[in-house]
């Protein structure tokens, strides 16, 4: 659900209520000064929609090192002084002192990992707005819900918007490819010896479709880990891999267990990119996502110059002017140098 905001005027602030993506109304001023972040892509969508790291009080530790990983700790700098120590251990389960102590005007926590992770900081009287992932709508109404704590609600329906028309172009592109037309691809991450599979109901199921393809393991439901004989039977064309581990095209290039794979065979094997967040989950970015693969799957469809898209993309939400190395480095370009196809995306010499 898309928040809803009334507001009345409050100071230089406004004081309204704001409707979260568990469907809560809450209480809360706008712009917000102080906001705390335990979702992971949350932090970096969030400069993004309100244009500066200043208003980012607290964010997971998680999301400081995919920034120090990205471009996004070169385009905003004093990401490295926001305060990391908001979780107990890894994942969403928050330090409830520590957050306090950030005195924020709002927190922002999942509304879809169990009950007790968001309830610990309601108890706690903080100012707490749940969301929800999976999806393109709850990304969109992620955005919007940000946009209204920032007091950016028209700059954040811009960007709604630019993703649903790059969605429709794809669309538009590549809607009367048959079955036949579209490569079988499989999205993997490393799980310690093994692989895991993102099936159908996943987020990677979404953008394959939307990019011209068909999940290889849209059989299963979810990410479950795979054997190397699935992996065979499965026999994808591209594969996929995240930013989630450090699994590079050249690890399974040189698997002598995984040389009958036709992707691996045929050497269709990707890192996804890595901007201003990770494009494999959903984020501000993710029509960015979308372009590379449909390029890579579709590069007779799809002609676009995803370098110039890339530009045009980080200056509508950073105010930031790539340059050539700071786009090789997002394309993984010298990790993916190997792999079909991908001189296309290599600047112009």
């Amino acid at each position: 659900m898309i928040g809803v905001v009334a507001v009345a005027m409050l100071g230089s602030a406004h004081a309204g209520e704001l409707t979260d993506q568990r469907g809560r109304t809450v209480a809360v001023a706008t712009p917000a000064q102080r906001v705390v972040f335990l979702p992971m892509p949350a932090p970096s969508t969030y400069m993004a929609v309100d244009r500066s790291a200043a208003h980012v009080a607290g964010m997971n530790p998680a999301s400081a090192s995919a920034m120090q990983s990205g471009i996004l700790g070169r385009i905003f700098p004093s990401f490295d002084k926001i305060p990391t120590g908001i979780t107990r251990g890894a994942g969403v389960v928050p330090n409830v002192e520590a957050i306090m102590a950030l005195h924020p005007d709002a927190v922002l926590q999942w509304a879809t990992s169990g009950d007790e992770p968001i309830a610990m900081l309601d108890r706690a009287g903080l100012t707490v707005l749940g969301l929800r992932y999976g999806g393109q709508d709850e990304v969109e109404g992620a955005i919007m819900m940000m946009g209204r704590l920032a007091g950016q609600a028209p700059r954040a329906a811009a960007i709604v918007e630019r993703q649903r028309q790059r969605r429709d172009a794809l669309a538009a592109a590549l809607g009367a490819l048959s079955d036949a037309e579209r490569p079988r691809v499989l999205h993997l991450s490393r799980a310690s010896d093994s692989f895991a599979a993102a099936g159908r109901d996943t987020y990677s199921d979404f953008v394959i479709r939307t990019a011209g393809g068909r999940n290889a393991a849209g059989e299963i439901g979810g990410s479950r880990t795979v054997t190397l004989e699935q992996m065979l039977v499965w026999n994808p064309d591209v594969i996929l891999l995240g930013n989630f581990d450090t699994a590079t095209p050249d690890d399974l290039y040189r698997d002598p267990r995984l040389q009958g794979v036709a992707a691996v065979r045929d050497r269709r094997v990707y890192r996804i990119p890595l901007g201003g967040y990770r494009w494999d989950p959903p984020s501000h970015e993710s029509a960015l996502a979308w372009t590379w693969l449909a390029a890579l799957l579709h590069p007779a469809l799809v002609a676009t110059d995803l370098r110039a898209e890339m530009r045009a993309w980080y200056t509508f939400l950073y105010d930031h002017a790539l340059v050539d190395s700071e786009i090789d480095d997002i394309l993984h370009a010298r990790q993916n140098g190997g792999s079909a196809g991908y001189a296309r995306f290599a600047a112009a010499r």
